[in-house]
């Protein structure tokens, strides 16, 4: 004799059989030590003879990176974030191993954030010579939208020496959209003002005279304003949801508008 369940208590049986396969955890890949070892192998190579073939496999570690169990996550992120530890610092000419490590760390949340940031902190590229380099970095580092990065970010905007990192650090806050509104508020306020100091510098007349020494302070407000106009018009347009192409125009919005609400994000 056979028994036959009801269609109701069948029902549940698989809904709880699928919810258990959701639920169990993704199995470690066993060839990820392997292709870890082969990525640190070609990233110690002193000519640099296999950078190719190392954004190759970064690639391929990268597919179905949601899918994969989060040790192997984390263990991916930690070789990435070691091939700007180890190896030869790559010239500005050679960049395309550390261009697609820092796109695939500015993919892993933060946990990609944590190596980005020891990488953008590192000595091997504390030099101005290397001011590109970080500016790629904190570029990656605010896709993450990690926003325990956000006051160092900020730290990196208003008091870098380099016009690169400036511009980099400022337009990768305009990716914390989420962030608390007075929190949100606070950084626009200090992004804001220090975009018009560099306003007011830039904005001073030229000298008349013919024999007056050369205003270098002048030239390089200019130069660090048109360089970071751009990115930063950018990022406070993005938390604000204010579109200004110039300093004044947004220090007279602020002023005007302490309590300004955008559209979206946390409030």
């Amino acid at each position: 004799m056979h028994c036959r369940l009801p269609y109701s208590v069948l029902t549940v049986l698989l809904l709880a059989c699928s919810a258990f396969a959701q639920a169990a955890p993704v199995p470690q890949d066993p060839k990820l030590p392997g292709e870890l070892k082969e990525l640190k192998a070609m990233v110690a190579r002193p000519k640099m003879e296999d950078d190719f073939r190392a954004v190759d496999l970064i690639q391929t570690l990268m597919k179905g990176i949601d899918q994969r169990n989060p040790k192997d996550s984390e263990l991916i992120a930690k070789a990435l974030g070691d091939a700007f530890q180890n190896g030869k610092v790559r010239p500005l000419d050679s960049m395309h191993l550390y261009d697609e490590a820092a796109k695939s760390l500015s993919l892993l949340g933060a946990i990609g954030a944590r190596e980005l940031y020891k990488a953008v902190t590192s000595p091997r590229f504390k030099s101005r010579d290397n001011a590109k380099v970080r500016a790629k970095l904190l570029a990656a580092l605010g896709k993450t939208k990690d926003e325990k990065q956000v006051d160092f970010l900020l730290e990196q905007a208003l008091r870098s020496p380099d016009d690169e990192v400036i511009g980099a650090a400022g337009e990768a806050l305009g990716n914390f959209t989420e962030l608390e509104i007075s929190r949100r508020r606070d950084v626009v306020k200090q992004l804001v003002s220090r975009y018009g100091e560099w306003d007011l510098k830039a904005s001073r007349p030229d000298s008349n005279d013919p024999n007056a020494p050369i205003d270098f302070s002048l030239q390089d407000a200019r130069k660090t304003l048109s360089r970071i106009q751009g990115g930063w018009n950018s990022a406070l347009s993005s938390l604000t949801g204010q579109t200004f192409n110039t300093a004044p125009d947004w220090q007279r919005f602020t002023n005007k508008n302490k309590d300004w609400t955008p559209s979206g994000g946390k409030k």
